[in-house]
């Protein structure tokens, strides 16, 4: 049993010296480039069509103007008065802004907007605008509505809104045939949008302003209704409310009766003090004598008595100097002495009276204060339990006081608001008329052309590799049909002048795979069967080779043509088939009477002979195993020529008389699943295959390049050079 030695030629699973990254141990650039290279005419075909569709359709679409008006969005207005748009100025979270920005771009996009667009500019007036445009209404009579719907949602499909990269600037774009329509449209969009914006702020201003009108009389109403309950309920309860019109800030009712109870103990208190004072001047004035009491002391009628008296007393002192007390002089002014003493006395006298009758009369006083005080407590009391709903309903007064209050403030404010209309919007940039079309974009009709042309080769590429599925290079031997690869034949235009030449890259080749079945494992069989799956795929030829290779070692070879359908080896030589296998194996001579020996230098051949009617039954018939023996005996090498595989039991046959087959196999004709069936048939006779050769192997077609060729020029020219 002979196993082979010989790894595929283009092993490019080992690795590098530096160990070679995975990735480019499992990718091919190669293997990629060489599906691409063996479709290289459909996919130039391709990419012509697709280009010229793409041209033609550049040169046939009807070009687009596009005209962009930029408005800048503000989150928040300037203030005058200080209090319009609170909200807005508050500080808002970067969501809250990007939600803002994007609401304001699908405003900008809403129906709304463009229906104020097409109401500005008139297009909803005629069927001018969808003529422009493009949309063909010639054989439609379209209804005012239809008309209107129609032109909304062109305006709508040719709007493209656009916010700037970490800006608020929008930019708002419209695309028509017609530049000066593009830019009169654009500018309406930026215009109505801010006008628009305008007209919601003063609807919700006067929408507001109803609000707190509607608010502000249901509130007067409310007053009017709780005051009137309080007064009725004041007057039904006998209340009598004083704090109002005292103009006390105190919110709690006050009664009258409360009120009066509130002045008399202010008066008692000071009735009281008074009381106390009095009855200290009185206790005073009556436990001393008269002249101790301070307001005798102080009275200016005693005080000019009692100088006058002192004066007389001086001038009866200065008599008595002279005269005795009995000088009538001495006793007028004693007697004047004595009356001013009789009126002081009685002056003092009245003034402690007085005192007295201070102190009764300020007692008294307060004895009926505090009389009058105990039954105006009781009534108070009284009043204190039916002043509880009177001061629940004058809190709710109060409380709808405060509320109407604070909605006419509110009002006012608001008011003024309404005539202050300050924009967060504002113009940036107005369209211009555009110099040049938009669209068609030649640049993207160009990139999407070459998109779609790769993906058509692709796919391409791929069913044809899918459904093609074909032994092309020697990788595919080793890889797709695990079988060992003897080496590739390429392509010749004269394969036998080229194996009569040994600078030929055919007789290197030759000479490769003669390289190979040396290192089997035993050396070269003595015989072997070289087949084919196919008819024509160059096995009469390789057997020919091979046995010019094995003569030139000085080794005898004989060639068996048993191919008895289609003998091709009498051909080789220049010969006629007139005798040969069919004969032997037929019984009608022996082995000597066919040989036809020295075809070549140490090289004998037995041609087929005539074409039996069945050649499998006489293939079958056990004769040619005993001539393969026989000539093994006589001849180093026997080289039988079989018949192909697929169709045909002869190959089989023969191939179970060898010892190893050498299998042919051209490049780019037959399917993996064909030669894989074709071995396995082979693999019935019990002979190994010795390995494999790749006929017509073009790596050019192939899309490999020369990295398989081995050209005998180059490596004498290089040999030459060192030299």
């Amino acid at each position: 049993m002979y196993q082979s030695a010989v790894t595929p030629l283009n092993d490019q699973a080992a690795p590098t010296a530096e160990g070679g990254p995975a990735l480019m141990r499992s990718i091919n650039l190669r293997e990629l480039w060489a599906p691409v290279y063996r479709s290289r005419f459909a996919v130039i075909a391709i990419f012509v069509v697709v280009f010229s569709l793409a041209v033609a359709a550049t040169l046939l679409m009807q070009p687009f103007y596009q005209a962009t008006a930029t408005v800048e969005i503000r989150s928040e207005t300037q203030q005058v008065l200080g209090t319009e748009d609170a909200d807005a100025t508050s500080a808002a979270s970067p969501t809250d802004a990007a939600l803002f920005l994007d609401t304001q771009l699908d405003i900008i996009r809403s129906r709304s907007t463009a229906t104020a667009v097409g109401q500005s500019l008139g297009l909803y007036a005629n069927d001018a605008f969808l003529a422009a445009m493009g949309v063909d209404v010639e054989e439609v009579t379209l209804s005012p509505e239809a008309r209107r719907q129609m032109v909304t949602d062109t305006l709508l499909d040719n709007l493209d809104v656009n916010l700037s990269d970490q800006t608020r600037i929008a930019e708002i774009s419209f695309s028509s045939p017609d530049p000066v329509l593009s830019q009169r449209v654009a500018n309406s969009y930026a215009e109505n949008y801010i006008r628009l914006n305008l007209a919601r702020r003063s609807d919700a201003s006067s929408y507001s302003l109803d609000f707190l009108r509607e608010q502000i009389r249901e509130a007067q109403e409310r007053l009017g209704q709780s005051e009137r309950e309080a007064i009725g309920y004041a007057r039904q309860a006998g209340l009598i409310d004083t704090a109002n019109a005292a103009g006390s800030d105190d919110s709690s009712p006050q009664s009258l009766t409360t009120a009066s109870l509130v002045g008399l103990n202010d008066a008692l208190s000071n009735a009281t003090t008074q009381r106390i004072e009095a009855e200290q001047r009185w206790n005073a004035a009556r436990r001393g004598s008269l002249a101790s009491i301070p307001a005798v002391a102080s009275n200016p009628t005693i005080q000019m008595l009692q100088q006058q008296r002192a004066l007389l007393e001086s001038q009866i002192q200065e008599l008595l100097e002279t005269r005795t007390e009995n000088y009538p002089a001495a006793r007028q002014l004693q007697a004047r002495v004595d009356s001013l003493d009789e009126q002081i006395s009685s002056i003092a006298s009245n003034v402690r009276a007085t005192i007295r009758e201070e102190y009764e009369a300020v007692a008294a006083q307060e004895q009926a204060l505090r009389s009058t005080i105990n039954q105006l407590r009781t009534e108070t009391l009284d009043e204190q339990g039916r002043s509880i709903q009177l001061s629940i309903l004058q809190r709710e007064a109060n409380t709808n006081r405060e509320q109407l209050g604070a909605l006419l403030r509110r009002y006012n404010e608001l008011n003024a608001e309404s005539g202050i209309q300050l924009n967060n919007l504002s113009i940036i940039d107005r369209a211009e008329v555009p110099g040049s079309p938009y669209w068609p974009n030649v640049l993207l009709n160009v990139a999407l052309a070459l998109i779609v042309s790769v993906l058509l080769s692709s796919i391409y590429i791929l069913g044809r590799e899918n459904l093609f599925d074909m032994v092309r290079t020697p990788e595919d031997v080793g890889s797709r049909l695990r079988l060992p690869l003897l080496g590739a034949l390429p392509v010749a235009e004269d394969v036998l002048a080229d194996l009569a030449d040994p600078k030929t890259d055919v007789a290197e080749a030759m000479n490769s795979i003669r390289t190979s079945l040396s290192l089997l494992q035993g050396g070269i069989p003595r015989s072997l069967a070289v087949t084919s799956t196919q008819a024509g795929e160059g096995k009469s030829t390789t057997c020919f080779g091979l046995a010019q290779g094995l003569a030139k070692l000085g080794r005898s070879v004989i060639i068996i043509d048993a191919d008895l359908r289609r003998p091709n080896v009498h051909r080789l030589f220049g010969l006629k088939n007139t005798a040969g296998v069919s004969n032997i194996l037929s019984g009608a001579g022996g082995i000597e009477d066919y040989v036809a020996r020295d075809m070549a230098p140490n090289i004998d051949a037995i041609f087929a002979g005539p074409i039996p009617p069945d050649a499998t039954e006489l293939l079958a018939a056990g004769r040619l195993q005993s001539l393969i023996r026989d000539l093994s005996s006589r001849y180093d090498h026997v080289l039988v020529d079989s018949a192909p595989v697929l169709g045909l039991a002869d190959a089989p046959l023969v191939a179970s008389s060898v010892e190893g087959i050498v299998y042919i196999v051209e490049a780019a004709r037959n399917s993996v699943r064909g030669v894989q069936a074709a071995v396995q048939r082979l693999q019935q006779s019990g002979t190994p295959i010795v390995g494999v050769v790749l006929s017509r192997f073009d790596p050019g077609k192939a899309g490999y390049g020369y990295e398989y060729r081995y050209s005998y020029n180059y490596a004498y020219g290089s040999a030459k050079t060192a030299r």
